[in-house]
């Protein structure tokens, strides 16, 4: 049956928390016959079809679902709460009653302090990762204080984290959580981006630390910065905005409104995509690029008009998603950091066309 999966929403209370308390309103899930209305399953704290005791903040962005077989039913929820947690939920199709769904806390970000209360006000993006060493689903998302975004107190992040427990199943046959949920200390810090230094030893070490981590994360520029809207992968990269407060800019002429930021980094690393300002060196400033508009970007699109030519929307910025050429086949040269960013996001696109094709016919004996 068609159905809806929505979060409790949000509790107002948290317009003017400082640190991570307990909210009374909106720290559920729940899932809905789209047809109806009738609730069918419950996810909560307590009182619920499936108790949750770490539920305790509500829930006020989308729910990403992962249909992992193609077979349109939904086998994995992913959530993040106003008190910085992941939680995936595992959806058994077939079961009934409490059988139904499992799972429970993923991750926890905030550190119960001023200045890492961080709230997750939208949902993750979530893609399937197979290399030949890995199986696991990356779950990227950034954290920000949506109903304060002039707050410079909170230091928030941006987060790509591995669950490799949707490949592992315990001896009920149920997909595994970690031992204890990931923390920041989980992650690689890619903020500084040493897996690309000129420095040899800095390079080796940070490739060391890199590897026994869940995921890597980037924290966000003192001051203020943080991420208001859910992030896009795409192609093995990540696209996502922030927004930065005037105070927190670096430059004397920023806005009242405040600056807002576009950014692509690697899935797996967290690494730029690209050198944007052409100075030889992959480096954390090569990561974005200032939007022309003020105040807080809206959500991104990607346009596909034209199958060789998507288009990237921020509002009503709008530029190429891939490398153009002209009629000779020379590179067009992209016009500000923005489309000089955003052209990375699919690149070098090609179509396969073919000139000439010859159509044979099996003889029959």
């Amino acid at each position: 049956k068609d159905i809806m999966i929505i979060g409790g929403g949000y509790d107002d209370s948290q317009d003017t928390k400082t640190v991570r308390t307990a909210d009374g309103v909106g720290n559920a899930i729940y899932i809905i016959d789209a047809n109806t209305g009738a609730k069918l399953f419950e996810i909560a704290a307590n009182n619920a079809d499936l108790n949750i005791s770490n539920m305790e903040y509500s829930i006020a962005g989308r729910i990403s679902t992962v249909d992992r077989d193609a077979d349109g039913l939904a086998d994995h929820l992913y959530a993040a709460d106003l008190g910085g947690q992941v939680f995936r939920f595992d959806i058994y199709n077939g079961a009934t009653g409490s059988d139904l769904v499992k799972g429970g806390l993923l991750a926890d970000f905030n550190g119960n302090t001023v200045n890492t209360n961080r709230r997750f006000y939208y949902g993750p993006d979530v893609t399937e990762v197979a290399t030949g060493d890995e199986q696991y689903f990356a779950v990227a998302l950034g954290s920000g204080f949506r109903a304060g975004p002039l707050n410079t107190d909170i230091q928030d992040s941006f987060y790509m984290l591995k669950d490799e427990g949707v490949y592992l199943k315990d001896e009920y046959g149920q997909f595994t959580l970690p031992s204890s949920p990931f923390t920041s200390d989980s992650l690689y810090d890619a903020t500084s981006h040493q897996l690309t230094s000129s420095d040899t030893v800095v390079k080796d070490l940070a490739l060391a630390s890199f590897r026994g981590k869940k995921g890597w994360r980037i924290d966000l520029q003192s001051g203020g910065e943080k991420v208001l809207a859910s992030p896009l992968i795409l192609d093995y990269q990540v696209f996502f905005t922030t927004y930065l407060p005037a105070s927190a800019s670096t430059s004397a002429c920023a806005p009242p409104a405040g600056n807002a930021r576009a950014y692509l980094v690697d899935l797996f690393t967290g690494n730029a995509v690209v050198d944007l300002n052409q100075d030889t060196l992959d480096t954390h400033s090569d990561r974005f690029a200032l939007l022309n508009q003020t105040g807080i970007a809206p959500d991104t699109k990607i346009l596909i008009e034209n199958i060789v030519k998507p288009v990237v929307c921020l509002g009503a910025e709008c530029t190429s998603a891939v490398i153009e050429y002209d009629l000779s086949g020379q590179e067009i040269a992209c016009l500000g950091d923005f489309a000089c960013l955003a052209q990375n996001i699919y690149g070098r696109f090609e179509r396969v066309q073919p000139q000439s094709w010859t159509t044979e016919i099996e003889r029959q004996p």
